[in-house]
């Protein structure tokens, strides 16, 4: 069959690009061709149907999938686990939690200050997550702690494991998550001792917080901390998530009920202001959770699954 000049040299610049593995000004050189046209050779080739790029890896999908809810919401990095076993459940949320102890190690820096929220996530996270020397970093709760029996979920107690694995200095939070009653969260508020610790949170440079479903899974309902009616509020406020000291709408906005305002620490507003936040939660019931925060444009770095990531994307 014989081919035009021009096609000749589309598939002699494909080839000598893809197969034998030339440079673009390589070939520019032994074409007598000028590079900027060489590139546009091989966009021409693609175009044409002529050259094909996949990539062949079994975490490309993830890829695409984390580069689509980037663009979409605004996000300076997602980070997505594969699902190409339909692993359980328990075996995902402990992955996700590996991969977002990965990536806070590749982002740690010698002053920086860290603040966490509390939950089975991020004690995973701390359990997964190497020794490192970090002297002059800075660890704080986001928010209140909770009662001795739960000490391991604990955000002082997490704050302590951190300055561990970090060899870093920590602060703690000496006021209850949940107040016995709105009155008493009324005088703790405006203590100097919540405030002090308040305006310390809002400072941090990264916040790294959980987010839980409480009306489906949530760190709150497991550790016992609403009650049926509690549970019936909720439903009828329509909340669809919890983080930090929050109980939020769909948009992501703090619903002022009775639990909310018994909830000690930063709200979700607060986020706004901190340069980093680290959103981790994976299924998808959490990416119902998750919508709301993206939507308030509280998240900066996102790490969830596969099957969250999907749910995000269709939403």
């Amino acid at each position: 069959m014989r081919i035009s000049e021009d096609r000749r040299k589309l598939l002699k610049v494909a080839t000598l690009y893809y197969d034998t593995g030339l440079t673009q000004a390589e070939i520019a050189r032994k074409m007598s061709i000028s590079r900027p046209v060489i590139s546009k050779m091989l966009q021409q080739a693609k175009e044409d149907g002529i050259v094909k790029v996949s990539i062949h890896d079994d975490s490309a999908y993830a890829v695409k999938l984390s580069l689509e809810l980037a663009d979409r919401y605004q996000l300076d990095e997602v980070i997505i686990v594969p699902d190409n076993d339909y692993s359980p459940e328990l075996k995902i949320k402990r992955k996700v939690s590996e991969v977002a102890a990965d990536y806070l190690g590749s982002i740690l820096e010698p002053n920086m200050s860290i603040g966490l929220s509390w939950g089975t996530t991020l004690a995973d996270v701390i359990d997964a997550l190497p020794f490192y020397s970090f002297p002059m970093i800075d660890v704080c709760p986001l928010v209140g702690g909770v009662s001795s029996e739960h000490l391991y979920y604990d955000t002082n107690h997490l704050a302590f494991r951190l300055s561990e694995k970090l060899n870093c200095r920590c602060q703690y939070a000496y006021f209850p998550a949940l107040a016995e009653s709105g009155e008493l969260a009324d005088v703790l508020n405006k203590s100097e001792m919540l405030q002090t610790a308040m305006n310390h949170a809002m400072k941090v440079d990264l916040a790294i917080i959980g987010v839980g479903n409480p009306t489906k899974h949530s760190t709150w309902n497991e550790l016992g901390y609403f009650d049926e009616q509690n549970m019936l509020n909720i439903k009828q406020d329509s909340i669809k998530g919890d983080a930090v000291a929050s109980l939020f709408d769909k948009n992501g906005q703090t619903v002022n009920n009775t639990i909310s305002r018994r909830m000690l620490g930063i709200k979700v507003e607060d986020l706004t202001g901190i340069p980093k936040v680290m959103v981790i939660g994976s299924g998808k019931e959490k990416a119902e959770s998750i919508h709301p925060l993206l939507m308030g444009n509280y998240c900066s770095i996102l790490v969830t699954d596969q099957i969250a990531a999907e749910a995000l994307l269709a939403m």
